[in-house]
């Protein structure tokens, strides 16, 4: 017989579930802040967090990835296929999706990228301090990770 997670209990543990996440990434932050440093790095890196299949029908996944971008980075104009909510773990986030104003986002806040918006600027505006964002994408099981982030 297949278990079933009421609605209730699912939301509650996938919050809790993402709030460790984060939790984990502040503290592992710091690690890659100071790998960055020690290398030289001076372009964003991406690593996938989590991939968690979703209950329901139609099939979906939750994914989040953790993007860093070094003082004075960022990453090129990108379309997300199926939407994305970004998190600001760490630093600043200067973001522009569609024809909407830029903004500056601090660690704790976040936005919502709807599907096929043109997210036109992302990047560091630091020169001194780097940057960690969680972006977090629910799509379908058989996306890729180019459907999740296609460059311009």
């Amino acid at each position: 017989m297949k278990s079933t997670m009421p609605r209730r209990d699912f939301n509650r543990a996938s919050i809790a579930a993402l709030l460790a996440v984060v939790a984990a990434g502040r503290s592992s932050n710091a690690d890659a802040q100071q790998q960055h440093a020690a290398s030289g790095t001076r372009q964003s890196s991406r690593r996938d967090v989590i991939k968690q299949d979703l209950p329901g029908n139609p099939a979906r996944v939750i994914t989040l990835v953790e993007v860093t971008y070094p003082p004075g980075t960022g990453s090129p104009a990108h379309v997300h296929a199926n939407g994305v909510m970004a998190y600001v773990v760490s630093g600043l986030v200067a973001s522009q999706v569609g024809d909407g104003p830029e903004r500056t986002y601090s660690a704790g806040e976040a936005w919502w990228e709807p599907a096929g918006a043109i997210h036109r600027v992302s990047r560091n505006p630091s020169s001194t301090e780097p940057a960690t964002l969680l972006a977090i994408y629910i799509a379908p099981r058989d996306a890729t990770s180019a459907d999740l982030m296609k460059p311009l």
